[in-house]
């Protein structure tokens, strides 16, 4: 869903594009240049950082993405990350990391799916502002898969805890990107597996759900398939 130009295009040239959500810049400090007497001006100056992830492996612990997490928490409006994507999916602590990662950078983030996004990949995946999706990428989603053990009751209590966290993490994820029904059919079990054309599909409903309703999703001559729409979202600001 991204036809933003310059940096957001940058060195990804994939086949097909979907912007989920676009934020303005962030105007940089101006410095006044005097004239000597005469009329002075203003000079702007900018800087913006393009960082590349590589989630090419499955999730694991949250520390170990401690440096990911520190780069998006000091990142400005002005950069860019970017996240390659290829994972089988892993385990739901590291996802949360990088998820509360996402929520509170400034950065302009967006995932490229290269090959599979899986299970905690495509959660991943569909919480970045932007998706673009390579020919041979493929999706599936599913509900968690955990186990628990100890008495009777302490087992009861985590499943009826992880059952309602869970749920809240896919709705959270696939919502508007899935029908209601697939979504209750997932937590009930089913696998929905998605290929490339399919993910495009459906990250342009999703464009067109989050769009204000009098916005008109926009055609990109210059990538296939692309679609841009600006939802207004409240970003968590720094303290």
């Amino acid at each position: 869903m991204s036809t933003e130009k310059g940096k957001h295009q940058k060195e990804v040239q994939m086949n097909k594009t979907v912007n989920l959500k676009r934020r303005g810049s962030e105007d940089a400090d101006d410095e006044l240049l005097s004239g000597g007497g005469n009329l002075g001006y203003f000079v702007k100056s900018q800087s913006a950082n393009q960082y590349t992830v590589y989630l090419t492996e499955d999730f694991v612990e949250p520390s170990y993405y401690n440096n990911v997490f520190n780069m998006l928490l000091n990142a400005t409006e002005l950069d860019t990350a970017t996240f390659f994507v290829c994972s089988g999916g892993g385990r739901a602590d590291g996802l949360v990391m990088l998820l509360e990662a996402l929520k509170v950078t400034d950065a302009h983030t967006q995932a490229v799916i290269i090959g599979d996004a899986h299970s905690a990949a495509s959660i991943f995946s569909l919480h970045c502002d932007s998706v673009h999706v390579g020919d041979n990428a493929s999706m599936l989603c599913h509900n968690v898969s955990y186990g628990a053990i100890g008495k009777g009751a302490d087992v009861a209590a985590k499943v009826a805890h992880t059952t309602k966290t869970s749920e809240k993490l896919i709705r959270s994820a696939y919502q508007h990107f899935l029908t209601e029904d697939e979504i209750k059919d997932m937590l009930k079990g089913t696998e929905i597996w998605l290929d490339t054309d399919e993910i495009v599909t459906r990250l342009k409903n999703k464009a067109a759900a989050l769009a204000p309703k009098t916005q008109e999703l926009e055609l990109s001559a210059t990538i296939p398939q692309v679609a841009t729409q600006t939802p207004t979202k409240s970003r968590k600001r720094k303290t």
